[in-house]
């Protein structure tokens, strides 16, 4: 389900005709301008101002996901650097899988995923305490403070709610918990299933196998549930990821290198894997030199073919790939990697083989990277696989080493300096 997309978009082709009219008016018009002032906070509470407040949370956690989702891609290595460091660029910190406290480019990813967890937050509150002639707004609303904080759970070391003390990220995971059970208490249809989803997907962190696999279990296999991103001109409407590999301006990144050169679909391989599509024309390379390689090839990843192409947020399959990892969890190998290959002949994939239970973890650990390539995921389940010693392998190209080009590899990212010297809280080293 793509939500508030076609009508956004109508809302902005209808700026547009205003702006027009007013061009055509100017010759007889006064141009003093008086500016109003802040809108005050009495008038967000009015229900014609509801639903641009919940699409407001919306657009807040498509700009923090942006953010976390291309930079984390790069530290984990579902891309590989292929261009400058400044503009849409990987710093040479992030590209050998370093995330400092000290790192200021990392202030912005904080402040983005954090303003769209406290809006969705005081949004939520608001229309609790005052209501609302939609039922539907009210869900929406706790399915994005879910997501915001499922964001910061699933890329934060440690958390901090509203200029407090450090926390532990289970904080973050306990509120998303919280919100999508909220949200199911009166959610049908898409929404009901979204709020499965992303409650299953937060109880797979905390451990909690049996309520996750309840969860997974009520989503249909052929349901997404996406934020919407827009190609209006603006940094921060834009997909972040697609915008910075569009090849034009930028060839900031690469599929070179990485473990799905070769798998993926492309134009040189037409049986790759739909899932990972990307495209390379012979010759062509990054936008700049890269510190550790010089020129590198630029293979463009076509899984987001557009700025305004939406990431998805949750998943039927990404459910199924929740329910083989409980089997696993159980001691049923077997059972996993039926789910798995499920999933695999459904996008036209050969099936794949484990001879014991390690095997089918590395298979396990695979597909998710597969499923969920590009959405912001993987450094969550590098980290919580991390945690808990679960078994399995991976590829040599997502770890560190001479051939992924990582020097090290941080499964979090850290409370950065805006915070750290703005908080009193919260220690400055």
């Amino acid at each position: 389900m793509k939500l508030t997309k076609t009508g956004s978009k109508r809302a902005a082709r209808g700026l547009g005709l205003g702006v027009l009219g007013v061009a055509v008016l100017a010759a007889g018009c006064d141009f003093e301008v008086t500016n109003p002032g802040p809108i005050q906070e009495q008038f967000l509470e009015e229900s014609l101002a509801q639903p641009a407040v919940v699409n407001g949370m919306g657009r807040a956690l498509a700009q923090g996901l942006n953010w976390l989702a291309y930079t984390g891609a790069a530290v984990t290595r579902e891309i590989h650097p292929a261009g400058s460091t400044a503009a849409f660029g990987i710093s040479n910190e992030w590209s050998q899988g370093e995330l400092r406290t000290d790192d200021r480019n990392l202030d912005t990813h904080w402040n983005q995923s954090s303003r769209a967890r406290w809006l969705a937050e005081s949004g939520v509150a608001r229309l609790e305490r005052v209501g609302s002639d939609s039922p539907t707004l009210l869900v929406q609303a706790r399915l994005w403070a879910g997501y915001a904080n499922r964001l910061m759970g699933e890329h934060y070391c440690e958390a901090v709610i509203d200029g407090g003390s450090i926390q532990p990220r289970s904080e973050y995971l306990d509120r998303a918990e919280r919100y999508f059970s909220a949200a199911l208490e009166t959610a049908s249809g898409d929404l009901r299933f979204a709020a499965l989803a992303g409650r299953a997907s937060i109880r797979v962190h905390q451990g909690n196998w049996s309520g996750a696999a309840a969860d997974a279990a009520q989503v249909p296999t052929d349901f997404d549930y996406f934020v919407p991103y827009f190609s209006v001109g603006s940094d921060d409407q834009r997909n972040r990821i697609a915008w910075a590999g569009a090849g034009t301006p930028y060839r900031a990144h690469t599929i070179w290198n990485t473990q799905w050169e070769g798998y993926g679909l492309s134009n040189q391989n037409p049986d790759g894997d739909p899932r990972i599509p990307y495209s390379y024309t012979p010759g062509e390379t990054g936008d700049a030199a890269i510190e550790c390689c010089g020129r590198v090839p630029f293979k463009r990843q076509q899984k987001y073919p557009t700025d305004a192409a939406d990431i998805r947020l949750s998943s039927g399959r990404e459910m199924r790939l929740v329910e083989a990892e409980a089997q696993l969890i159980a001691g049923s190998w077997t059972q996993a990697m039926t789910i798995i290959n499920g999933l695999r002949t459904r996008v036209g994939m050969d099936e794949v083989t484990a001879a014991n239970a390690d095997e089918a973890w590395t298979h396990l650990k695979r597909e998710r990277a597969i499923e969920l390539w590009l959405e912001g995921r993987r450094m969550g389940d590098r980290f919580r696989w991390n945690a808990t010693g679960a078994p399995g392998s991976f590829h040599e190209l997502e770890l560190p080493g001479a051939s992924s080009n990582l020097v090290r590899q941080d499964f979090c990212f850290p409370i950065p300096p805006s915070e750290r010297e703005t908080n009193p809280n919260v220690p400055v080293g």
